[in-house]
């Protein structure tokens, strides 16, 4: 964002703000963070708060790193910060310092959402041997905990009953699923093991049960802000009102007109409620400085379709430019006609001297990445892809991230699942099993089973000994060197001939710098070495400082901005999205197409292609209706050539697509 130089009179009320309860209405470009790190500059400074009496919330942590690096700029090198973090973060430190109280370990493991649903899945399969249902228990269970409902509340069991119900599940099915739903958490606190769910929940269940330590709490802080307040839960609503103080300085800090979490449960209607049940002041910030006057414009005009909306109107303080319009729509007759299009264009931008960091590829679905992929590797191109924390989806890298865990806790019966993919013969029963021994470890417990498992079981424990005793930094070459990890690479990579130990696993190398990176700062300790390693992996934080073109999907793209921004796939089906031919959320889907609009500065490019693939099935679309919404200021480029007298009428849609290509070809060379 270009610099601020001073407040404007919105932002100077926002800092001006000291007690109470208060909603700040940021719109995009508004500069909320400048104004969110200087109000809490002045709390700090003129009003004397103590930093521990202060909380700054934020959605990621990226937005925490920034909010802290802004105020150790401006404060002395000596002067202690408030905390700033995420909501989870803060769940942690919570379960760190008070977490026993309620039989939480100090160092209790992180596993990441995939491995709890495995864990939960494979509980679940003792009850109910359809797959799509378990899936269907296992969503019931994620919202419920999302709206803040404790499977160990008695208050709470008639809320997740009935969610169970509304889900298809009749009375016995809904008694059995709460019967395992309780098994999966007595299995993470036999096994020390937390869930993301749980870096909210428990917190919650904490200061319930220790009355005495909420009111501390409370007592303590003066003021709480909440950056991206649209994005929060049910549970994180519910965690914030046990920790208000009683002076009720809260400030929310956001904007309903960028909710686009409501898909992983997030509920924009905190922000509504808050205003209402808190009798908030409201500020507005509708001043934006990062985008030309017609990108701001067209937004606003976009999103004013949606109702029920908070009550705001953007306006532009950058004059308006001369010369090419800000905002373009690009027809294209495909999507490889629209990749290669789109890649001749910044092909052409970078060489007349524009970075190629200033420029970003956004789409709605990430399969699309593929095709401009192939594109801007053709063009020799530099590119990154955002949302590569993808990098915890590959089954290497989260069997590696497994055998962390596992050394860093034996009794992680998480982990065991994914890992028993080494143990040929052991499969989803046994492991069931060994996850309610007692005593022993469950790999211990192996030893009780047939030969060739219990043989298995005995080497895997024995080299994560190894890998224990070696530390986190020798990880990637452990799964290297130990046949069981090694024979399962190579089952995954190209059979016997392959030699893991020679062969390049760029993916189990990349989270082998990260974990460099993280863990010497715990120092010599061993367990706080692989505590830091898992915690700074879990959390999402990348290398990738390359300078290139960002290609990110809208969601990833949130919070950040580029001079020029191309939209991938402004059409019909995907903007808005449609799954089997129904738009899911309407108002959020033309949310996100306002946050892709928002994120240019100088200029937007959205593109079109007739025929798009959706559900599986070539289709023929318009562009998007949206282009309607945005009006004035949008200009169309069509770039569908007519088609030669002899392909007039082909016979296949291929022959139609070849002709297409082959005029492309004699277009560009």
């Amino acid at each position: 964002m270009p610099q601020v130089f001073s407040l404007d009179p919105d932002q100077q009320q926002v800092v001006a703000h000291r007690d109470g309860p208060a909603a700040v209405l940021a719109g995009a470009g508004s500069g909320k963070t400048r104004c969110t790190t200087e109000r809490a500059l002045r709390r700090l400074r003129s009003d004397g708060l103590p930093p521990a009496s202060m909380l700054l919330l934020t959605f990621t942590n990226r937005a925490a790193g920034e909010m802290r690096e802004r105020l150790q700029q401006s404060l002395p090198a000596d002067h202690e910060l408030p905390f700033i973090g995420t909501f989870h973060a803060y769940g942690r430190q919570l379960l760190r310092d008070h977490g026993e109280r309620i039989g939480i370990p100090r160092k209790a493991t992180q596993m990441d959402g995939d491995d709890s649903r495995r864990m939960l899945d494979t509980l679940l399969a003792g009850v109910i041997g359809d797959r799509l249902r378990r899936q269907a228990a296992v969503g019931v269970h994620e919202a419920c905990t999302a709206n803040g409902l404790d499977i160990t509340a008695d208050d709470d069991l008639a809320a997740i009953h009935a969610a169970l119900s509304a889900a298809g599940f009749g009375p016995v099915a809904s008694a059995r699923c709460l019967q395992r739903l309780r098994r999966f958490e007595a299995q993470k606190r036999e096994s020390r093991l937390l869930d993301y769910n749980d870096l909210i929940l428990l917190p919650s269940r904490l200061l319930r049960a220790n009355p005495d330590l909420a009111d501390e709490l409370r007592q303590a802080y003066r003021d709480i802000t909440v950056d991206e307040a649209q994005d929060t839960d049910g549970a994180q609503f519910r965690l914030l009102k046990l920790i208000a103080p009683p002076c009720g300085s809260v400030v929310l800090v956001g904007d309903d007109d960028q909710a686009i979490y409501e898909w992983r449960h997030a509920r924009p209607d905190n922000l509504r409620d808050f205003i209402t049940q808190y009798r908030a002041r409201v500020y507005r910030l509708e001043r934006n400085y990062r985008s030309r006057p017609g990108i701001v414009e067209g937004a606003g005009r976009l999103v004013a379709h949606n109702e029920n909306r908070l009550d705001k109107t953007p306006r532009a303080v950058r004059a308006g430019a001369d010369g090419a319009s800000a905002m373009e729509l690009h027809l294209h007759p495909d999507m490889d006609h629209l990749a290669v299009r789109l890649a001749d264009d910044i092909r052409r931008r970078i060489d007349h001297g524009t970075p190629a960091s200033d420029i970003a590829i956004l789409y709605r679905k990430k399969r699309m990445a593929r095709t401009l992929e192939t594109a801007l590797l053709e063009q020799g191109i530099p590119f990154t892809v955002r949302g590569s924390m993808d990098l915890l989806a590959y089954a290497d890298v989260r069997m590696m991230l497994a055998a962390a865990r596992l050394a860093l806790n034996p009794r992680d019966s998480g982990a065991l699942i994914r890992l028993a993919d080494l143990l040929p013969g052991l499969g989803a029963r046994g492991v069931g099993r060994l996850m309610t021994q007692t005593g022993a470890t469950p790999l211990q417990a192996a030893a009780q089973m047939k030969p060739g498992i219990a043989e298995a079981a005995e080497q895997l424990d024995a080299a994560l000994t190894r890998l224990r005793r070696t530390g986190p930094e020798s990880l990637a070459r452990w799964c290297r060197e130990t046949p069981l990890f090694r024979r399962w690479l190579q089952r995954r990579r190209g059979g016997p001939s392959l030699d893991p130990e020679r062969q390049q696993f760029p993916r189990l190398d990349t989270l082998q710098r990260i974990i460099d990176r993280r863990a010497g700062s715990a120092g010599d300790d061993p367990a706080a070495r692989w505590q830091r390693a898992l915690e700074s992996v879990i959390a999402g934080q990348t290398d990738d400082t390359r300078s290139a073109v960002v290609l990110s999907t809208i969601h990833a793209a949130k919070g950040l901005e580029w001079p020029e921004v191309h939209v991938a796939g402004f059409s019909e089906g995907l903007m808005p999205l449609e799954r089997e031919g129904r738009i899911g959320n309407a108002a959020e889907e033309r949310r996100l197409a306002y946050v892709a609009i928002t994120r240019a500065r100088e200029r937007l490019m959205l593109h079109h292609a007739d025929l798009l693939t959706l559900d599986g099935v070539p289709q023929t679309r318009p562009p998007s209706p949206y282009g309607g919404e945005i009006g004035a200021g949008l200009t169309r480029r069509d770039h569908r050539v007519a088609l030669p007298d002899e392909a007039a009428a082909p016979q296949t849609g291929n022959d139609w697509l070849a002709a297409m290509r082959r005029q492309l070809k004699q277009q560009t060379t």
